[in-house]
């Protein structure tokens, strides 16, 4: 079988999935997003700081220590990978 440039592109756009990386607020689950904001409803700058570091790193295992605790006690987490939705149309 002889490939043809149009056979090439059908072939790169078929198979291109990829899909945009969402941020850990993005696939924070929304039942802890509400506990958070309960939690830090009278520290409005905490609860900024926590939305901030969640908005701006991709994987789990980049949060600082303090927003991991912080996210761990208002959510009563065992794990901070729980608090993540891993299904990206959850």
């Amino acid at each position: 079988m002889i490939r043809t440039t149009i056979d090439n592109i059908n072939v790169k756009n078929k198979y291109n999935t990829m899909k945009k990386r969402q941020t850990l607020y993005q696939r924070l689950k929304p039942e802890y997003k509400k506990l958070i904001a309960k939690d830090f409803a009278d520290r409005p700058f905490s609860h900024t700081c926590v939305v901030e570091a969640l908005s701006t790193e991709f994987f789990f295992t980049e949060v600082k220590y303090g927003i991991v605790h912080d996210v761990m006690c208002a959510c009563n987490l065992e794990f901070f990978g729980d608090a993540f939705n891993t299904n990206p149309n959850e």
